[in-house]
């Protein structure tokens, strides 16, 4: 005559409980292979984004992309302003040619979204960007948004508003009053020594610094977002990865800047400007 045999309670909470330390174990290190691959599929959105930029500057004389702006885009440009949704509405102008984002006011690039209201900053840059100067060298829209990104996604609404995921940000308060600091801002110095000013090279193939110098990056790069906000002071999870910020740098090439790094960045962006480094 056989015995049966079964499993006693002992044994099966035994079981139980290895299961769960393993799962505790085995599921941060699967969120974090899966963040990674988002972070790298990221960061190859930007290359991208840098080929379709010189690809536009050489048939451009070596000029980058500008939106809507009368001339180039010296300074970040806010994709988390929306003038389309009671946003703020800044850098609405026309000059006296008849040039500017005003004399944009009424077109449609034919996204699915709203007409343009004639500003500048904010998410009608990136609509242009999109759709007009370099939709010809990028067909896939998809390519604009970070698999990691929290607030926008390519679906017809955020597409056709153009909400998405990357910054425009060749340059920010802490370069452009040097060397004599005689601005609102502090001018920052680097750990070589030198500042750099950068409010007279406009975003184009001719600038220095190219290898230094941001062309766009993505949410987390303000001195106030991310796990080193306000140095550490208002530490928050306004970004798109947990480790840094991926950044497409004017001579085409990309990569993560892990957090903690903000100030010695081309251009500097930490917060708050008492902590520049003089």
């Amino acid at each position: 005559m056989q015995r049966k045999t079964a499993f006693t309670l002992i044994e099966l909470l035994v079981v139980i409980a290895i299961i769960a330390i393993l799962a505790a174990i085995l599921f941060p290190v699967f969120a974090q292979a899966r963040e990674q691959a988002r972070t790298i599929s990221c960061l190859s959105n930007l290359k991208q984004m840098g080929l379709a930029i010189h690809m536009y500057a050489q048939d451009y004389d070596e000029q980058f992309p500008m939106g809507t702006y009368d001339g180039p885009r010296n300074w970040e440009v806010n994709p988390d302003v929306d003038p389309y949704a009671g946003g703020p509405k800044l850098d609405c102008y026309i000059n006296s040619q008849g040039q500017g984002p005003m004399a944009w006011k009424g077109f449609n690039p034919g996204d699915g979204g709203p007409n343009y209201v004639g500003c500048a900053y904010g998410t009608e840059f990136y609509r242009t960007l999109m759709n007009v100067q370099l939709g010809p060298y990028i067909k896939n829209k998809q390519i604009w948004y970070c698999p990691s990104d929290k607030y926008y996604q390519p679906n017809p609404t955020d597409i056709g508003q153009g909400l998405q995921s990357y910054h425009w940000f060749p340059n920010w308060i802490y370069n452009t009053w040097c060397p004599n600091g005689t601005g609102p801002f502090p001018c920052v110095k680097y750990p070589d020594g030198t500042t750099r000013n950068l409010s007279g090279m406009m975003p184009n193939e001719l600038s220095d610094y190219v290898s230094e110098r941001i062309l766009m990056t993505e949410r987390g790069v303000f001195g106030w977002d991310g796990a080193d906000g306000c140095d550490h002071q208002c530490v928050n999870t306004h970004d798109n990865h947990p480790r840094g910020y991926n950044a497409l740098f004017f001579d085409g090439h990309a990569k993560l800047i892990p957090f903690g790094q903000k100030w010695r960045t081309t251009p500097a962006t930490g917060w708050p400007p008492q902590d520049a480094p003089q």
